[in-house]
């Protein structure tokens, strides 16, 4: 009897692993691609939010609206300096009222488009921030007294 010798199968694991390696490396590059993004977004939005408050405590009008909207213009411009993608936004959440110890809080809201390779109709990721701040009781500009300070 003559025995042959038979073709070992050592090579084919590598060659067959080799797609699914780079399977991985592209969805974990994607995956890291999104979650930057993201990021991004929340440091603009946190910036955005930030900004608005400080600009309507600071606002030198006894108006309310006018501090409002100087507010949010100011918020807009601040997450426009990150130059993203997708749209923002920067609203005051609840009566935003320009008096002595009132607190404020503005919200702003980013959109951050998907996976900018899949351009499918997935819903972009809305990243959220608010920050709030108070308006010093020690305020020339306004009238009436400050309930929070004794």
């Amino acid at each position: 009897m003559v025995r042959r010798a038979v073709r070992g199968e050592d090579g084919l694991t590598g060659a067959e692993m080799l797609p699914f390696a780079v399977l991985v490396f592209v969805g974990g590059t994607l995956v890291f691609a999104q979650a930057w993004a993201a990021l991004d977004a929340k440091i603009a939005a946190v910036a955005g939010a930030q900004e608005a408050a400080r600009t309507f405590v600071e606002h030198r009008g006894p108006r309310s609206a006018d501090a409002a909207n100087a507010a949010v213009d100011a918020g807009v411009q601040a997450m426009s300096g990150y130059r993203l993608r997708g749209e923002g936004s920067v609203q005051p959440v609840g009566a935003a009222r320009l008096r002595r110890c009132e607190r404020v809080t503005f919200e702003a809201v980013r959109e951050v488009p998907r996976l900018a390779l899949l351009r499918g109709g997935w819903s972009p990721v809305v990243v959220r921030a608010r920050s709030s701040e108070l308006v010093d009781p020690f305020r020339h500009s306004l009238d009436g007294k400050a309930p929070c300070v004794g």
